[in-house]
């Protein structure tokens, strides 16, 4: 039998490289899945539902109160929106998206049937998950100018709200609140470093403020 560079059976190395590329496949969608429904249980109560929204709507360059209506339109949470945005990316229609999770398909299925690149969609799931700490933190380091900001924006957080965001079990809502919690009083505490508008500014690309000890990640 014929064998190949590392000395393995070709056959047997083929058959190795195979299940290896699918492992890795799986654990690229585990961790996409994951860190979606970590944001998505965060988005269960209002006013980090009001964050997520306004993070998402800015990463996927996309109107906050559009999200919210296709929310309502296809009963997505927004781990599930996400990666519909991350489809139509790649080329879908969010219209035929919709017209399968009616015909009954959940938006994982629609996304295996389209061989989505769960790498590259885990790795936007990281950098919004991040995006939305970030956000957290500087909702409450700057309060009253978000609250000032909000009552002109036409964005409900209260109207936000579909059935697909009660399926989720309490250990990852207390998990999600917990994030909240600490980015929140990271930003609203005595301690919390204020920055000018110019530091603000300049430090907004990297969002490299100070929050202290690393943060904790879902995984």
């Amino acid at each position: 039998m014929r064998t190949g560079h590392l000395g393995f059976p070709v056959k047997v190395s083929l058959a190795f490289l195979i299940a290896s590329g699918i492992l890795a496949h799986g654990s690229d969608q585990q961790k996409a899945e994951k860190r979606l429904r970590h944001i998505a249980a965060l988005a269960v109560d209002g006013t980090p539902r009001a964050i997520v929204n306004q993070t998402m709507a800015e990463f996927v360059h996309a109107d906050r109160v559009d999200l919210m209506r296709q929310r309502h339109a296809m009963n997505l949470d927004y781990g599930s929106l996400f990666i519909a945005h991350q489809l139509t990316e790649a080329g879908a229609r969010m219209l035929d998206i919709a017209i399968q999770l009616q015909d009954g398909k959940n938006i994982v299925q629609i996304a295996n049937e389209r061989n989505a690149n769960w790498k590259l969609i885990a790795d936007a799931a990281k950098h919004l998950d991040e995006k939305i700490d970030d956000n957290i933190y500087r909702h409450f380091l700057h309060l009253k100018s978000e609250q000032q900001t909000g009552e002109t924006d036409k964005y409900d957080p209260e109207s936000d709200v579909v059935r697909a965001d009660s399926n989720f079990s309490p250990a990852e809502i207390a998990s999600a609140r917990a994030d909240y919690a600490l980015w929140r009083d990271r930003g609203y505490g005595p301690s919390a470093r204020r920055l000018d508008t110019q530091g603000e500014t300049e430090l907004r690309p990297s969002a490299d403020v100070h929050k202290g000890p690393d943060r904790p990640r879902p995984f």
